[in-house]
């Protein structure tokens, strides 16, 4: 055990995958489908960062996702996977039957303690719950599902663990900026405390035929300490820092460092949670507007730089997020269920927003050759 199958053409009939188990090498055939439905209603209009077709092109998000699954184990490590990640959203009116059709298809090989994965992965296989608003919007990890890349996970006791992930978000082109962003996170937990890191670095290069190819470099360092304990209610008390290093290549080669404080405090019982986090400093998009050129022409960033919440951008020196949400998990975790209403203030003004998940996971396995009788 522990050698890879060889010897097979990956266009031969099934029955021949069978021919390896008296090598020990069994295959499984692995049918499923995540779905996901994704309401976020932002009400942010009365804030000073609101800024109509830079940031916040639509109030409303309402879709749904399916993506259908179907994958080889071999090995009981590795599994290669070919789905296709299929989006509506409701009340387009494209001739197209659904929105968006992406392919997904990658190998994994998995233990319990080491996960790693090549190709075009879904971002559920990291730890994406670790990761701030500042780093990625709810509405950017819902559209921004498929990971393009590499990934390295190892897992440890108490749920500790660290990461790795590599995701190259656009080609040199005429249609697109050449860009791919660096991920680290890692956590570890003793009893009650806990310490860990979450890390970001984008590469926003040039992009073939436009007026200027301007390289931008963000980095984003976000590490906490942190405290969980049970009386009665569960309580995650949380501080940590937003630290950040940014530059303009074309545009001087000096950079800037703004960055901001955290605190995070949550109580929680029955899947309910009451969340606050709070945020002190400095504008951490400094960039956001980019810059003019000779000619006066704009030449904006917005969200493609920025993916995070908008509220980091704010000048007021503070920004809080009060959230109040429900999460639960039925039927052996296969169906998930969020709830969620925020309140975001930055000083100027209070945002809302409204957030409704509901979340299907099946993989089930339909052939075995241990099983199978010739």
């Amino acid at each position: 055990r522990g050698k890879p199958v060889t010897g097979g053409s990956s266009n031969r009939p099934l029955k021949s995958l069978s021919g390896c188990v008296a090598a020990g090498h069994a295959q499984e055939i692995l049918l499923g489908t995540d779905f996901k439905m994704y309401f976020d209603n932002k009400e942010f209009g009365s804030n000073e960062f609101a800024v109509p077709g830079l940031d916040i092109e639509s109030g409303t998000d309402f879709a749904a996702r399916l993506t259908p699954r179907v994958g080889i184990r071999w090995d009981e490590k590795n599994t290669l996977v070919i789905a296709a990640d299929m989006i509506k959203n409701f009340g387009t009116q494209e001739s197209a039957y659904l929105s968006e059709i992406k392919p997904v298809f990658y190998y994994q090989f998995q233990t319990p303690k080491v996960t790693a994965a090549a190709g075009i992965f879904t971002r559920d296989m990291m730890h994406d719950d670790d990761y701030s608003t500042a780093f990625f919007s709810e509405s950017e990890r819902f559209f921004h599902n498929r990971m393009n890349g590499v990934l390295a996970q190892y897992n440890g006791k108490r749920d500790s663990y660290v990461e790795f992930v590599c995701d190259w978000e656009g080609m040199y082109s005429t249609l697109s900026r050449e860009k791919f962003r660096i991920l680290l996170a890692g956590r570890h937990y003793l009893d009650t405390f806990y310490y860990g890191f979450n890390y970001s670095m984008f590469h926003y290069a040039g992009q073939q035929g436009a007026p200027i190819e301007n390289v931008v470099d963000l980095q984003l360092l976000n590490p906490c300490v942190g405290v969980r304990f049970n009386a009665f209610f569960d309580f995650d008390i949380k501080l940590g820092a937003l630290l950040t290093a940014q530059r303009d290549r074309s545009f001087g080669h000096s950079w800037e460092k703004p960055c901001m404080g955290e605190f995070a405090f949550r109580i929680s019982r029955w899947g309910l949670s009451l969340d606050e986090r709070l945020y002190v400093g400095d504008n951490i998009h400094p960039f956001f507007y980019g810059h003019e050129l000779e000619d006066g022409t704009p030449l904006p960033y917005g969200r493609e730089l920025y993916p995070a919440e908008s509220f980091f951008r704010t000048d007021q020196k503070v920004y809080s997020r009060t959230a109040l949400s429900y999460r639960r998990s039925f039927f052996d975790d296969t169906v998930s269920v969020r709830a969620e209403f925020a309140a975001h203030h930055d000083g100027t003004a209070l945002g809302t927003q409204q957030m409704l998940v509901v979340g299907v996971k099946l993989l089930k396995t339909v052939y075995n050759s241990k099983n199978h009788k010739k």
